[in-house]
Formats: structure tokens, sequence, C-alpha cells
């Protein structure tokens, strides 16, 4: 288009979509600065240096893993089901139910007075956090202009560090035996508002498309590319319609497999449908050519909200059999996939397995052998900085590619982990400082927003559902494994754990460079692994 194709009502959208990403960091870092008062392990340190009630749930260490990790859990369980809910459900309608859980499961963590109840709250709140990534990165990726995929994708991750950093800046406020219970609150509030906005969303045009709602994806375009009444152009309108098209073909496609020697399918496919939308096309030439006439029925379009009363014959209601669907079965067996499927589960567990959420779940805990007094605002400046790299590495993504900044991500985690290693083990407490920041940093550069918005680009529109829940299915794996075993680790080898989370980072390394092409520029899935 003539026009720039970031508009408000397009940043409107990722804003709103993107708040299920911050409630997933702001969960992820809630107990970490007021850790020691949830778990009374800072009862006999401060009980006498307050006149105040002692509020807390006694938990031993291993309890103190599992709140954390009982998080992953639900995102796990939701996970495995999330990718075909959005498929049914659309990626509006499955983000609205998942604000249900991040309002339930703060509400019960909020009022909890023993440590299952405290876990039930988490597990609720997984739930919501397990769907809202895989649901976001689709949306996001659907409704982006071809320029600015990579960028607006990136907003998924830069929207779970600004939750982490607003756990942790509200926890240098309200981490005391009274008021941690302020801090789990926030999140129901935040689920709320969530609620409250995202029926101001359209939903992914390509999804109508897919589910053969050609007329409601025209009105979702036409808002989001910030058209309206007296703007809309011929270049506009052809430009949407052409969009719609190559989605329609998609849908259509009859697939071949293709794979490393050039072999035949393994399994094809070819769904015949109806096009219920060449009954009544109203095409962008008929549109501009009566514009003058039919100013009322432009502005209808431009003023309605998707699924009004409309009644154009493109917009019947879902059609599942018009597009066909891998399963998983299919997904995980077939030989058509296998190459993805690899890429997405080792980017998906190196995500978690290079170390980050040492960081996020227990940051407070390592920097406080380092720093007694400023452990929590030392955090905080780390999840600061966390923030500004991932905006600023942010437009690089569509410039250099997902591959080089992943590579360059892994191999700085791998070697801030040696160091960091290194400082905690000879007490050099500069070392470990700034090794701890260069690691979230480098964290930031590609492992931490890159898994979000590779997933659609390395497979096709028939799997894209399946393949998120099975990437992030293998990332909650990961999550609660790390949160689970670090604190038990910690306890047995110290800094020396740091030694295996960079030999890990290693191995990621090479597999990135063997096992994972550069998506970026390449718009079908025959480019991507050709």
């Amino acid at each position: 288009m003539s026009r720039s194709p970031f508009t408000f009502r397009l940043v409107y959208h990722v804003a709103i979509v993107c708040l299920g990403a911050l409630q997933f960091g702001y969960h992820l870092s809630e107990l970490n600065a007021p850790e020691a008062y949830i778990s009374c392990q800072a009862r006999y340190r401060d009980f006498f240096r307050t006149s105040e009630l002692v509020d807390c749930i006694p938990m031993n260490a291993n309890q103190i893993g599992l709140v954390n990790s009982i998080f992953s859990i639900g995102g796990l369980i939701s996970a495995t089901v999330a990718g075909r809910a959005a498929d049914k459900f659309g990626r509006r309608g499955l983000t609205m139910i998942n604000c249900i859980s991040y309002i339930i499961g703060p509400a019960i963590m909020s009022v909890s007075t023993n440590f299952y109840v405290l876990m039930l709250g988490r597990f609720i709140s997984g739930l919501g956090s397990g769907a809202s990534l895989i649901v976001i990165p689709m949306y996001l990726n659907e409704i982006s202009p071809a320029a600015m995929t990579g960028m607006i994708g990136a907003m998924c991750q830069e929207f779970v560090n600004i939750g982490i950093l607003t756990a942790q800046v509200f926890g240098i406020f309200f981490s005391d035996f009274t008021k941690w219970r302020v801090i789990v609150s926030i999140g129901g509030i935040l689920g709320l508002v969530n609620l409250l906005l995202i029926p101001f969303c359209v939903e992914s045009p390509k999804w109508l498309t897919l589910r053969n709602r050609i007329h409601d994806a025209r009105v979702a375009l036409i808002k989001l590319r910030g058209l309206s009444h007296g703007e809309v152009a011929e270049a506009d309108l052809i430009e949407i319609d052409d969009l719609i098209e190559s989605w329609k073909e998609k849908r259509l496609k009859t697939v071949d497999t293709v794979d490393s020697g050039g072999s035949s399918s393994d399994s094809t496919y070819s769904e015949p449908v109806e096009d219920t939308d060449s009954v009544q096309k109203i095409t962008a030439t008929q549109i501009v050519s009566e514009i003058g006439k039919q100013q009322e029925v432009l502005s209808t379009i431009l003023s309605s909200e998707e699924g009004s009363t409309l009644q154009s014959t493109d917009s019947i209601a879902d059609a599942p059999h018009n597009f066909h669907q891998v399963s998983y079965k299919e997904f995980l067996t077939s030989r058509r996939f296998r190459r993805a499927l690899i890429a997405i589960v080792g980017i998906l567990t190196a995500q978690q397995f290079c170390g980050i959420n040492t960081m996020i779940f227990y940051g407070v805990t390592i920097l406080s052998a380092l720093f007694p007094t400023a452990a929590v605002l030392v955090n905080v400046l780390i999840s600061l900085l966390n923030c500004i790299v991932n905006l600023g590495v942010a437009p690089l993504v569509d410039r250099v590619g997902r591959r080089p900044l992943l590579l360059i991500s892994i191999g700085g985690m791998s070697t801030s982990s040696f160091l960091l290693a290194f400082g905690i083990l000879k007490n050099v407490t500069a070392l470990s400082g700034v090794a701890a920041t260069v690691f979230v940093a480098f964290f930031s550069v590609g492992l931490g927003p890159i898994p979000f918005l590779i997933i659609p680009e390395l497979t096709e529109a028939s799997s894209v559902g399946v393949a998120q829940s099975v990437g992030f299915t293998c990332n909650w794996i990961a999550v609660f494994l790390v949160g689970y075993l670090f604190p038990i680790l910690n306890e047995l080898i110290g800094g020396f754990v740091f030694f295996v989370l960079s030999g890990i980072a290693a191995c990621y390394f090479v597999f990135t460079w063997k096992f994972v092409p550069e998506t970026k520029g390449k718009t079908t899935f025959e480019a991507v692994w050709s």
C-alpha cells in the first residue's frame, strides 16, 4: 500500500492481545521478590524488626520449587490443546477464554492459607499462560503486514519482559509479610482489563479466510489498515483482496510432500470446496468503480463490527470441512513435517534449557548472595535492561534475520553462563553481576523473541495450530524441569550449575547451526525447506 502499514489500529491490536504475554511474564516472576516472605523463610530474620502480623505459608525448598513449577504444569496441559482450540474458536475467542484463567488463578492465590491452595492458584494461572503463548504469536503473525512480521512478532517477548519487570517493581514495594498478597492480586486485575478490552479487537483475517468467512476477513483487514470511509482507494482494496486470495489458495491447495531427498509425498490431501465467496464476491475494482454510487455500502462495511448483521453470502459461518487441518499424528509422523518438527522442538526447548528461568524464578535468591542488601533492585535493573535490549533488537529481526540472531543469542548465553559460574565460585562479585546482566541481555537478542514468531514461518497454515501446541508443550516441560530442578541442583553443587547450563547452551548452538533454517523473506513452506 502507498501509506504506512503501521497504523494506530494495528498498534492497538498488538498491545491488547499482548497483554496475555504480559500476564505470563508477570506470573513467571511474581513470587521471585517476595518468596522469602511468602514461604516464611524470612521470618526469623525479620520477625523482631516488625510489630506487624506475620502472614506467610511455611514451605521448604522442595515445596517452593513445586509452587513455582506447577505453573508450568498448567501451561503444559493447555498448550497441548490450545492450537486446535485456536483453530476452532478463533484467535480472539481463545484469548478471551484465557483471561478467565488469569482472573481466577490470582484470586485463589490472594486468599490462600496453605501450600496446596497456593499451588492451585498458580496452576490455574498457568492454564491461561500456556494457551496465550500459543495463540498470541499466531494472531500477531496473521495481522502483521509482510514487511513488519518479525518486529511485530517480537512484541510477544517484549510484553513478557514488561510483565516480568512489572512484577519485580511491585516486589520492591510489597515484599513483606503483610503486603505480598497485593502482588498476586494485581495479576487478576490485569486479567480483567484484558478481558474488557479484547472484544474491541478484530478476529484474525487469515483465520476468517480459512474458515470461508471472506467478507468478515475483508472488513478486519480494512480496520487493521486504518482505512476510513474517505480514505479507501483502489490500490488499498486491490491489495486487501489479493492478500485474501493468497490465503484462499492455501486453503484450497493440494499438498505434496517435500523432503531432503526430493521424494514425493507420504501424505497428500486435496480438499475440494465450494467457494461461497464467488457467488457475490465484491472485488476491489467493483467497489472503486461504484464508489460514487455506493457510499452507503462502503460506509456500512467500514463501520460495521465483525460478525454483525451483514448477511453477504461470503460471510457464511464456519465450514470446517473447507480447511484441512493436520492432525497431531500426521505432524509428528509425516516425513513432510519432520524437519520442521525437529527445528521447532529444538528452538522451543533451547529457550528454557539455556537457563533464563533460573534468573526469572530465582534471580533474587541468586543475587542475594552477591548483593545482600540490593538483590531485588539489581534484579529489577537487569529486567529493565532485558526490556530495552529486546525493544532495540525487534527491528533487526526483519533486517538481520532469525537464524543469525539465534546463534548470537545462544552463543552469548553460553559464554556468560560460564563467566557467571566462575564469578560465583571465586566470589568475584563484579564479574558475577556483569555476567548475570549480559546473560539476560543475550537472551533478549534472539532466544527470547524469535521462538514465538518462528513457528508459523517454519510450517504451513494447515499445521500451525498443531505445531504451536507441540512446540510449546515441549517448552512447558522444559519450564517445569528448570523451575523444579534448579533450586535442588543449586543446593547440591552451587555455582557449578551454571557450568552445566553453559554446556547445554553450547550444544544448542550447534543444533541451531545445523537444523534451523533462515525464514526471513520466505513466504511458503517449500521456500523455507527447499
